[in-house]
């Protein structure tokens, strides 16, 4: 059997010849990623990543992230330039601050998967092989990637994977805590609360002017299959369809949804639950008609709490793709050439 790898390499165009009025793509990134919780997830490093588009023949300028937000900066300052290509390694916080810095400059969004559970990646089909995905960045196939944007503690923000409110923006909150060195009791004691108050609350969701009441520990709105620890919690989504995929845990326990999470990490396909609600729009606020505090995030960063709005941005984003496995379909519809 061919392996992806010799598949990509077999596939790879010879690289474009370059002009001299070319610059450099910038390779943004993270010497940190791929811990979690101070565990190594993942043993790539910066140098193999450094090593393998030299291989591919990829030009580029090597910026190292110092700080939170720096690889938004980073990647501004690569648009400023007249820089054509930005490449992300390290792992989805690190592509998506890049990615907030490109939205709609037509500047391409490239990844090297150097994180944890790069459900980015692996909705673009990016091998998390470093030698394979710099082969798929040298073949340059791209699509125009619908973005989710909300307003977040910091004003406005765009997603890549999804967004919600309830369970999973608190738990969320607490493990992000937890990954920044707080202390564990105190943090794990505050989300055994949480679990135990959040109940099923009164949500009041409009989705493109229809509204929606219903009783439920947390609604998803995703952009892309994958959100978090890889759950496969909206597998029909495209992410270059023009919609936002509404998911409505309605009538379940925290628990029950806790289970299910469980069940789809990963990105195992299993069926929702029966009494979850699957919608779509182009534009879904949610409003809670309870006393009880429901928090929301997105791509895993808490944005507040609710009232909170969300609405696409289609086609704002381009970024480089690989080629799905043989059985698996892709999660757009159109794909170009690179230029």
């Amino acid at each position: 059997m061919t392996s992806l790898s010799e598949t990509l390499r077999q596939s790879a165009p010879t690289p474009k010849a370059r002009t001299p009025t070319d610059r450099p793509a910038v390779l943004v990134f993270n010497p940190n990623a791929g811990a979690k919780l101070g565990l190594t997830t993942n043993a790539a490093s910066a140098d193999a990543a450094r090593s393998a588009l030299d291989l591919a023949v990829v030009p580029y300028d090597a910026w190292p992230t110092e700080r939170a937000g720096h690889a938004t900066e980073l990647a501004q300052k690569a648009v400023a330039e007249g820089r054509h290509l930005v490449i992300a390694a390290g792992g989805d916080g690190t592509v998506g601050e890049v990615a907030q810095a490109l939205v709609g400059t037509g500047v391409t969004l490239g990844v090297m998967p150097m994180g944890s559970v790069m459900n980015v990646a692996r909705t673009l089909h990016i091998p998390r092989d470093l030698d394979a995905a710099a082969r798929v960045i040298a073949a340059g196939q791209t699509v125009a990637m619908d973005v989710g944007k909300t307003t977040g503690l910091a004003g406005d923000l765009y997603f890549l994977e999804g967004a919600g409110v309830g369970l999973d923006a608190g738990l969320f909150r607490y493990f992000n805590r937890l990954e920044r060195g707080a202390p564990k009791t105190p943090v794990i004691r505050a989300a055994w609360n949480f679990l135990r108050g959040l109940g099923l609350p009164r949500l009041l969701l409009d989705v493109d002017g229809e509204r929606h009441q219903v009783r439920a520990p947390m609604v998803t709105i995703a952009n892309a299959p994958f959100l978090g620890a890889a759950y496969a919690i909206a597998p029909e989504a495209r992410v270059d369809d023009g919609w936002l995929d509404v998911i409505i845990f309605r009538g379940l326990s925290a628990v029950h949804v806790m289970a299910y999470l469980i069940m789809v990490a990963g990105g195992r396909p299993f069926p929702r639950p029966r009494s979850a609600e699957a919608l779509r729009g182009k534009h879904i606020s949610v409003h809670s008609r309870s006393r009880r505090v429901v928090p929301a995030h997105a791509d895993g960063e808490l944005i507040g709490r609710t009232p909170v709005d969300f609405h696409v941005v289609p086609n704002a984003l381009r970024v480089i793709v690989g080629q799905p496995e043989q059985g698996q379909k892709p999660a757009w519809e159109i794909l170009s050439d690179g230029e």
